[in-house]
């Protein structure tokens, strides 16, 4: 492979790849604005100067491609003038509100400043300003402290196919906005905020709630739909504030849709069912585990049984329940579900040209992969369990009596007989299978909310209610 020389080190790259890149595989960070690794480079910021020699001019690192034996200088006296001088200009109108910024904590432009920029601004005149716009359901927008690094536009127009952020007027008076003002369509606009070097583009959703430097971070896998999307969510005090896409370039490279973003609200919503219950004759109340348990146990131990398992539970889940059904009775009939359109493997698609899936739930593939065959039509026994880890959509049920173990909020759980709350997907660990094949895991971030108890623990509850009756 060519080499090169970055800061005295040599480093191997091949044909193509921008000083930047190798830069960071020789362990030397080029700071930078306008460049991202999965959008085009215009190299309009001008943050990543470097000095190239036999070039007489200071070069942008991330348009200029490394060729065999170019010596590269990013810590030169020329190179840090002139990253000096790229901060000054960029903070010209910046607002000096770090301290009301979702942003602050992990901004481009405070880190930058913090090493590339000086102490001193010549600038004396009156900052611009400008007045927040809403740009829909997912996006604020400050355009005080916008840097004009386009990444946002570029971001729309390259990867979620809809030209919808643009440039108006130019110079000091440059305008960063929405054609004719309008909301933003694209169902990716999350990653607007993600993208954005400052803190211009914030997410409505994480707006004023927590400071970035609080959050822990768990890396996990969204569960959204087959796609498996890496993403990290990040909590504190057991409360979910955000979730942001992580890099995998297999899979979903820098990018995740909204839905699979805000995917993890019902899990802390407060019409989640986090207590046992069952239903008398006044309705559904709530109740303790022995009597819910006893009651399913009794249901399953004689007549016509049915175990609905959902594909949005675990590989470790579902093996948990095909055992535990032979091991309770033979005869208990498992039967996969997830969205009615899409039963099999061989159904799911691309739901669009970016990320999205046909099937809803992450594991469609896994419980094939576990030979559990899907559900058609009506489920229709004398008693049915539905197992669900909270995404699959609950299918038409035609039974004397029904029991829900997992996730279900009320509205979803207002025909069961008995209920207990099992644990949503930031709550567990376990492995999903995506689309594709791949075998990822998922982290627990949080700690189970009310009663919630593990699939597993749940189903050695009915076993272990099944041997006192045996005994009895």
């Amino acid at each position: 492979m060519p080499k090169c020389f970055v800061d005295g080190k040599e480093v191997e790259f091949a044909l193509g790849e921008n000083l930047v890149k190798v830069a960071k595989r020789a362990g030397v960070e080029i700071p930078v604005f306008c460049y991202h690794p999965g959008l085009s480079v215009v190299a309009q910021c001008r943050m990543c100067y470097v000095e190239v020699e036999k070039m007489p001019k200071l070069q942008t690192a991330c348009s200029t491609m490394a060729a065999e034996g170019m010596v590269v200088k990013t810590q030169s006296e020329a190179v840090k003038k002139g990253r000096q001088g790229t901060m000054e200009f960029l903070l010209l109108n910046h607002p000096l509100d770090c301290p009301i910024c979702d942003k602050a904590g992990e901004c481009d432009l405070q880190d930058n400043s913090f090493g590339h920029g000086s102490a001193n601004m010549r600038h004396s005149e009156e900052r611009r300003t400008y007045v927040d716009v809403d740009m829909g359901s997912v996006i604020q927008k400050n355009m005080n402290r916008c840097i004009h690094c386009t990444r946002c536009i570029r971001f729309g127009d390259e990867i979620a196919g809809i030209h919808e952020m643009v440039a108006i007027k130019r110079g000091n008076n440059i305008d960063i906005t929405t054609i004719d003002g309008k909301q933003l369509k694209t169902e990716y606009a999350g990653n607007y905020s993600d993208i954005c070097p400052t803190g211009s583009l914030t997410l409505k959703d994480f707006r004023f709630k927590k400071r970035a430097w609080m959050l822990k971070k768990t890396a996990t896998v969204c569960e959204g739909c087959s796609k498996g999307c890496n993403m990290e969510i990040q909590h504190e005090g057991n409360v979910v504030y955000r979730c942001v896409p992580r890099e995998n370039l297999e899979i979903n490279k820098y990018w995740m849709c909204d839905e699979g973003r805000f995917n993890y609200r019902y899990t802390q919503d407060e019409t989640r069912v986090v207590d046992p219950t069952l239903r008398g004759a006044e309705g559904a109340k709530q109740a303790s585990w022995q009597d819910v348990v006893a009651s399913i146990e009794v249901k399953i131990r004689n007549g016509d049984v049915l175990f609905l398992v959902g594909t949005d539970l675990t590989n470790e889940e579902l093996s948990a329940i095909r055992e535990a059904a032979s091991a309770l009775r033979s005869g208990i009939k498992i039967r996969t579900f997830g969205n009615a359109d899409v039963t099999k493997s061989s159904e799911d698609g691309p739901a669009d040209n970016i990320l999205k899936m046909k099937s809803k739930t992450g594991n469609l593939l896994g419980a094939e992969k576990l030979g559990l065959e899907p559900l058609t039509g009506e489920a229709k026994a004398e008693t049915v369990v539905v197992f669900r880890g909270g995404r699959a959509v609950l299918p038409k049920i035609d039974s004397k009596w029904t029991a829900g173990i997992g996730v279900f909020n009320r509205e979803e759980s207002a025909g069961f007989d008995g209920v207990l709350p099992g644990l949503a997907f930031t709550e567990k660990e376990g492995t999903l299978v995506n689309h594709a094949g791949f075998e990822q895991r998922l982290a627990r971030a949080v700690r189970p909310r009310g009663g919630c108890k593990p699939v597993s623990e749940i189903l050695m509850l009915l076993l272990n209610t099944k041997s006192k009756a045996g005994q009895a």
